[in-house]
């Protein structure tokens, strides 16, 4: 019963440092290994679920309109998570690939907004009947 809470309280516990904190200061905190931390947060998906909260708030502030600001935000957050990771002198190997992951995911947020770049730029050039985007 413990572990269930406890594995609970520290998703929360990311979720609401925004993914900043670290396996090991989790594990730390919680009195378990690290290597815990990172099996439940792969397990239980935090990082999907991390996004989806800071997806969830910035559509209501948005209005459902700029996605633009969206993926930035899914950048920043991602960029502060990684720089978290270098602050450290020495990395598990669960961080390692925890680091990589989220390298990965600024790769995918940067190829969607390159794509809504060019979206943007050819749907504004046909309004304006602009020849060069017939």
């Amino acid at each position: 019963m413990k572990k269930n809470q406890d594995r609970r309280n520290a998703e929360k516990a990311f979720l609401k440092d925004r993914g900043r904190i670290t396996n090991k200061e989790m594990a730390k905190k919680l009195g378990v290994h690290p290597a815990t931390i990172a099996r439940w947060k792969k397990a239980d998906e935090w990082d999907l679920k991390l996004i989806q909260t800071i997806t969830d708030q910035t559509s209501v502030e948005a209005g459902e309109e700029d996605f633009f600001k969206i993926d930035i935000k899914h950048l920043n957050l991602l960029n502060e998570r990684i720089e978290a990771h270098l602050q450290k002198k020495e990395l598990l190997s669960s961080e390692i690939l925890e680091l990589s992951q989220a390298k990965l995911n600024i790769i995918s947020c940067i190829e969607i907004l390159n794509e809504q770049f060019k979206y943007s730029n050819v749907r504004e050039g046909q309004l304006r009947g602009d020849p060069e985007y017939d």
